[in-house]
């Protein structure tokens, strides 16, 4: 049987208290993402690897799905959500609001290329519901045109700010140069001044050996590759579960 189909053993599973307080918007240490296809090459389930994650009570978790049909990412979420608002975790759907907003998760991650801000917040206003947003920034036009207000005014700035690749990653097609420690302390330094309490994560290349280093100057960091499994079999969640405590428990020993 693949290890994707069993189900995680409560047994095994000692859930760590939880560092998140969603209504205050509070984004710190670990921020989980579920890839759809890293784990389909892991042969590991979605459902089953998010509940392992799920037991460090991480500060937040997204769903990637960049090769599923609508459908099947929207079925994803809706799987996914329950297990997270047992764990009092944010579930973050990714480039795409209007499966966040059909999912209600509690936010949604845009890229440069994505719906704007704005219009991800007009699209959940519209439809009812109150979606946290994110946004990836490359450079430093990036993140100051993300708070400048000129194009979209206040309904265009969003509710966190992802910086990276820090390190080099193989987990994203076309990945852009990585910015690396003092490009990412040099853009916390500037998110400070000029727009203090708002989170930045980090994410790019982040091992568990960088994840200190690099929780000393942000919110959060961003996690893909440093959660997959090296095992295989029934071991292989526990081994998840085991990471995702340990790259949690290695940002929030940062002072950020």
């Amino acid at each position: 049987m693949d290890v994707g189909d069993e189900a995680v053993n409560a047994s095994a599973f000692c859930p760590m208290k939880s560092t998140v307080e969603p209504s205050q918007g509070r984004m710190r240490g670990l921020y989980a993402i579920v890839d759809v296809d890293a784990l389909a090459r892991c042969g590991l389930g979605v459902a089953a690897f998010a509940e392992a994650v799920l037991d460090a009570r991480p500060a937040a978790i997204q769903l990637r799905d960049k090769s599923s049909s609508a459908r099947r990412t929207l079925a994803l979420l809706r799987e996914l959500r329950p297990l997270a608002t047992r764990a009092n975790v944010p579930l973050f759907a990714n480039d795409r609001p209007d499966l966040a907003v059909l999912a209600r998760c509690d936010g949604v991650h845009v890229g440069q290329d994505d719906v704007p801000v704005a219009l991800v917040r007009e699209l959940a206003r519209a439809s009812g519901v109150s979606l946290q947003v994110g946004l990836s920034t490359h450079d430093e036009i990036h993140l100051a045109r993300a708070f400048d207000g000129e194009d979209e005014g206040p309904e265009g700035v969003p509710d966190y700010v992802a910086v990276g690749p820090v390190f080099p990653t193989e987990n994203k097609d076309r990945a852009d140069p990585a910015v690396g420690l003092a490009a990412l302390r040099a853009r916390c330094d500037w998110l400070a001044r000029h727009r203090p309490g708002v989170p930045l994560v980090a994410i790019g290349g982040v091992s568990l050996e960088l994840a200190g280093a690099v929780g000393e100057l942000c919110s959060a960091v961003a996690v893909i590759g440093a959660l997959l499994p090296r095992g295989a079999g029934p071991a292989a969640l526990v081994e998840v579960r085991d990471r995702a405590r340990a790259m949690h428990a290695a940002i929030l020993g940062g002072t950020a």
